[in-house]
């Protein structure tokens, strides 16, 4: 079932303090806050995906209303609100769709926003009772990349029935169309000045910007009425609203998943790539990372039921693997990972777990052996060593901020998740090869011999002073990170007694309410705030910021140590509360929060394995 939560904003301040987003399967979105205000240059009602899922492009900014003299929507300009619309809000709700309710006198404005789905189309739906009077709908518009605030282009307006087409001289294939079933267009084209977003002022970006009004919607109102706006960087008539919203939102009340406050987040990720499909690493900004989408995939697809869109992600990601290495960003065609193909292999494995798919596991089967090909030997970048443990350069990890091109968290050598990692995928090819009776082939015992080699070098990592593993081995840095959870949840790495152990380090230096630290904040390099300028944030993204996808690993490592009694098993929920609890109010969870209390949510407000980890630990302690 879909979500529903409701909300009674009390002041802009805390209308603007939290965000909607919804997605259209293509990587396309509508995005703002509960009061409509952006706070973003990443907000507007339709953030069209011109080459999905890339290539998006912000055209329809607001749609500003006014009715009976009073206007409903709010900005922040230059040191004023205005208008303030945000205190005719009476309730924001999201049942499935974003749901804005205003009360002015007698009237009642309800507000829905949602997208047709594989379309790069926004349907603004209104619901009218008790209206007197005209009311106008103002659209705000731009034509530019969503990444940043920028210049008006010159922009050209035709008329279209039921509305009008605008087009950016600069970039003609992304015309925005604007029709509707009930107010007439009527074109009066204007420029309006000095818009500010404020979330990214405080992330030291691009801040101001203009926008562009083609015309005004209006309409005499006499007592109740229902229509619909529509935004499309595609449709050229006015689609039948009614059937697509009843479609769509069938569609998100069907899905299925052990917690239903974060079912339509796991849809918003799963997007269209050419023929295939792929997974959005987080909204707003970012592509389809390989590291992301694998590590979501069990969360946001398997435990969901999913499975046949699981196998379509697995099949996307083997396509654009070359030579045994999976794509770090597979829109920038990016390949500086090591981590990403053990966490495909871990993912084909669960996978099969899960479906029993022999089909498509033989189609993979020459995918996972070119990992065993490029791991087991030395290679650029990285590679095993005689050891057989795998060495890999500077910020080829998941900690891989750079400030000023110098890695923050560089981590050259050899890392203890990695190596876990690759253990757990020799013995995972183990059982998949079993499964398609090669056992007898030309690897053999080559994936279990391997195995061995690795579990007897992997006692290297451990450090007795510190009662934990070192971070990374060869140069050792006994920083205390989060990376070693990984580890102690794989039975058979390591002896019983060193994974209580790290589970205590971790619980000790590293457990908040919202994930694991990457970083003691006993390490003199530990920064407990996230927050500032791109150099800042870097700076401080992997050195003690909270990460919520974490939970996934270290319930997995309480469940394996401590077992899964009814009493560890509650105790494994309760850790989870406080993420729930965020997530019934926002319908997602962000990318990161700060390592020092209140730990305040920061990066991407909706991220894809931060929900699918959550999701993932929730149904296995359920």
């Amino acid at each position: 079932m879909s979500p529903s939560f409701l909300s009674r904003p009390q002041s802009y301040q805390d209308a603007v303090a939290r965000e909607w987003l919804v997605g259209n399967g293509l990587g396309g979105y509508a995005s703002s806050t509960l009061c409509g205000s952006n706070t973003r240059a990443y907000h507007g009602l339709l953030v069209a995906a011109l080459q999905p899922p890339k290539d998006r492009w912000l055209l329809l900014a607001f749609l500003d209303e006014e009715i009976e003299g009073q206007h409903l929507a709010c900005h922040q300009y230059p040191g004023a609100i205005y208008p303030q619309g945000y205190q005719y809000i009476r309730e924001f709700r999201q049942d499935p769709f974003p749901r804005i309710c205003y009360e002015v006198g007698e009237a009642r404005v309800e507000k829905t926003v949602f997208m047709i789905r594989g379309e790069n189309t926004t349907i603004v739906r209104y619901r009218i009772t008790g209206g007197e009077g005209r009311f106008s709908i103002v659209p705000l518009m731009h034509s530019r990349s969503f990444h940043a605030a920028r210049p008006l282009p010159l922009l050209q307006q035709e008329e279209m029935a039921g509305g009008a087409l605008i087009r950016s001289l600069e970039k003609t294939d992304a015309p925005l169309m604007l029709l509707s079933d009930g107010p007439d267009f009527r074109a009066d084209e204007r420029v309006y000045h000095n818009f500010e977003y404020e979330a990214e002022r405080s992330r030291g970006l691009a801040w101001k910007e203009d926008l562009f009004s083609p015309g005004c919607f209006q309409m005499e109102l006499s007592g109740e009425a229902e229509f619909a706006i529509a935004a499309s960087a595609w449709r050229s008539s006015m689609p039948d609203w009614r059937r697509e919203m009843a479609r769509e939102k069938a569609r998100l009340e069907a899905l299925k998943g052990p917690l239903p406050e974060l079912s339509a987040a796991t849809d918003s990720f799963l997007v269209r790539r050419g023929a295939g499909l792929s997974i959005i690493a987080g909204y707003h900004w970012f592509d389809d990372w390989g590291r992301d989408a694998m590590i979501s995939l069990s969360g946001l697809l398997l435990c969901t039921g999913r499975t046949e869109e699981a196998a379509a992600v697995l099949w996307s990601f083997a396509s654009a693997m070359q030579g045994g290495v999976l794509p770090n960003d597979l829109g920038a065609e990016s390949y500086n990972t090591v981590d990403a193909s053990l966490w495909f292999v871990r993912a084909v494995a669960a996978y099969f777990e899960q479906s029993g798919d022999l089909q498509l596991l033989e189609e993979l089967w020459p995918a996972l052996l070119a990992v065993f090909s490029r791991y087991s030997r030395s290679g650029e970048g990285f590679g095993a060593d005689q050891d057989g443990l795998i060495f890999s350069d500077a910020a080829l990890t998941w900690m891989d901020a750079r400030v000023d091109g110098r890695p923050v968290t560089g981590r050259a050598g050899k890392c203890c998740e990695i190596n876990a990692l690759w253990y757990l995928a020799l013995k995972d090819m183990q059982k998949l090869q079993k499964a398609l009776g090669l056992s007898g082939g030309p690897n053999g015992a080559a994936f279990s011999r391997l195995a061995r080699k690795v579990k007897a070098s992997y006692g290297r990592f451990w450090n007795s002073e510190t009662g934990c593993l070192y971070d990374v081995i060869d140069h050792e840095d006994a920083s205390i990170r989060p990376n070693q959870i990984i580890a102690a949840g794989i039975d058979g790495l390591l002896p019983d007694v060193m994974r209580q152990s790290v589970l205590e380090t971790v619980t000790r230096e590293l457990l908040t309410p919202y994930g694991l630290r990457t970083l003691s904040p006993r390490d003199p390099r530990y920064i407990g705030r996230y927050e500032g300028g791109p150099y800042s944030r870097d700076a401080a993204y992997h050195q003690g910021t909270v990460w919520p996808w974490l939970m996934g690993p270290y319930i997995d490592a309480m469940l394996s140590i401590k077992g899964r009694s009814k009493a560890v098993r509650s105790q494994a929920r309760e850790l989870l509360r406080p993420l729930l609890s965020l997530a019934a109010g926002t319908g997602t969870l962000p990318e990161v929060f700060d390592g020092s209390s209140p730990h305040r949510p920061g990066g991407c407000i909706s991220q894809a394995w931060s929900v699918a980890e959550v999701l993932r630990a929730w149904k296995k302690v359920s």
